[in-house]
């Protein structure tokens, strides 16, 4: 049986090198998109005393096990710390590093002529980062996109919703992927999770077929500058939908618009089936992989998920990871014949 280890450091000093050494615990909550990382570590304090982390600080931390080695999560930027006594103890809290204040500051400019990966490269490098971006979604050249005073963040979101794609800042880079890729930090493709009778904690699993909210299609809007008008069109989401949705915002053009009401179209149909399991700790679980079920039952093994959230927590009783996961939207076929046969 292995044991779950974890080391973590303040400003590049130790505070538990060891799982028994001081840590009483420790949560990391790994999350897809622009929602920030988070950690939490419960401390032992006393004879001799640990140094009080300051608001600020860089909380470094890797998880895994002592026989076969840990692996880096990350650095955190420190909440306010708080200390008991009596007995002694410390909890530290922390959120995602790379968020900086300066993605979010508002600025107003333009892009002519530019495509999305030159848009979304050029705030990466305003930012001191370094972008990551995927071909298929950077492709689409736009005639005018305007920043109107919106943080550099809100710009690169706001392209993510409108091309398919997901946007992350981690470990010192601006990743604009597609949706469902299953795309690391530095371009690569990430694991494939399967979740087994082998490694679900007993009791955990738990999946959702949200029959209330599919929407038969989506409809955007565009200016046709010729007939000096705003013109309607549709993507279909769901054929055993009953309702539409129409997005607020009209665009650019007729391309645009098609191509927003598709990734809206994609983002209600994976939103219909959820998942949430909690499995044996694993450090290479995180946000963005793709995840399946094997041998757990008929009509979920072979579904394609994409993880949302995955929160590793070491303690006293071991190491665990929950997992929140949502179709990944290529399985919409496959998702209307799960979902069907659930309501049999």
């Amino acid at each position: 049986m292995k044991t779950p280890t974890a080391e973590i450091s303040v400003n590049g000093r130790p505070v538990a090198s060891t799982f028994n050494d001081r840590l009483v615990s420790v949560t990391i909550t790994d999350k897809d998109g622009l929602t920030s990382d988070s950690i939490s570590c419960q401390l032992n304090d006393g004879t001799p005393f640990a140094r009080i982390p300051r608001k600020g600080d860089t909380i470094s931390a890797s998880l895994g096990y002592l026989e076969t080695g840990v692996v880096f999560f990350g650095d955190y930027t420190a909440d306010d710390p708080e200390v008991q006594c009596l007995p002694y103890g410390m909890t530290v809290n922390g959120k995602g590093a790379n968020m900086r204040d300066a993605l979010k500051q508002r600025k107003a400019r333009h892009w002519d002529q530019k495509t999305v990966k030159d848009i979304v490269t050029e705030i990466a490098n305003d930012n001191g980062l370094t972008p990551a971006i995927d071909a298929e979604v950077g492709a689409h050249t736009y005639e005018w996109f305007g920043q109107l005073d919106e943080g550099d963040i809100d710009v690169v979101a706001r392209l993510a919703e409108r091309h398919d794609a997901l946007v992350s800042v981690k470990a010192g880079r601006l990743v604009f992927a597609k949706k469902g890729g299953g795309t690391t930090a530095s371009g690569k493709p990430m694991p494939t999770i399967v979740a087994s009778p082998y490694n679900i904690v007993e009791g955990s699993c738990r999946t959702t077929f949200a029959l209330r909210e599919r929407f038969k299609s989506v409809k955007a809007r565009h200016q046709d500058r010729a007939k000096a008008e705003l013109v309607e069109v549709e993507e279909d989401s769901d054929e055993d939908g009953t309702a539409d949705l129409t997005l607020p915002e009209p665009y650019a053009d007729e391309a645009e618009a098609k191509r927003a009401a598709k990734s809206k179209a994609r983002d209600l149909k994976s939103n219909t089936i959820r998942t949430s399991v909690t499995l044996f700790g694993d450090p290479t679980v995180r946000a963005g992989c793709p995840f399946v079920y094997a041998g757990v039952r008929p009509e979920l093994d072979g579904l394609q998920f994409v993880i949302e959230s995955a929160t590793h927590t070491i303690s006293k009783a071991g190491y665990t990871v929950d997992v929140e996961a949502r179709l990944r939207p290529e399985q919409e076929a496959v998702a209307s014949g799960a979902s069907g046969s659930n309501g049999d």
